[in-house]
């Protein structure tokens, strides 16, 4: 499941979040982002690294503070998608 140029867009991952909950409704957020981290990272593992676009990010340690905030919304932003995939799925089946 990839997109454009052997990526994984945000559409291929909505529709493995669907599947999922269709497989089994009661997963709760947290369980399908782990499911969904599993999935990227084992994707990631068997793309080619071809050295285009590879940067280095240097982390500032006094920002450290300000980069989990802004992970921990990424994840609640990912966890609100979540939970509306599956009341989709619920109205769906009533």
């Amino acid at each position: 499941m990839a997109g454009q140029g052997g990526r994984i867009t945000k559409a291929d991952l909505l529709r493995k979040i669907e599947i999922m909950l269709r497989h089994d409704i009661n997963l709760d957020a947290h369980q399908v982002f782990a499911k969904v981290e599993e999935f990227l990272i084992a994707n990631e593992a068997t793309q080619p690294v071809s050295g285009e676009g590879i940067g280095y990010v240097q982390i500032n340690e006094e920002r450290q503070d300000e980069y989990l905030a802004w992970e921990n919304s990424i994840k609640q932003e990912w966890f609100a998608i979540i939970e509306e995939i599956r009341e989709g799925i619920k109205r769906e089946n009533r």
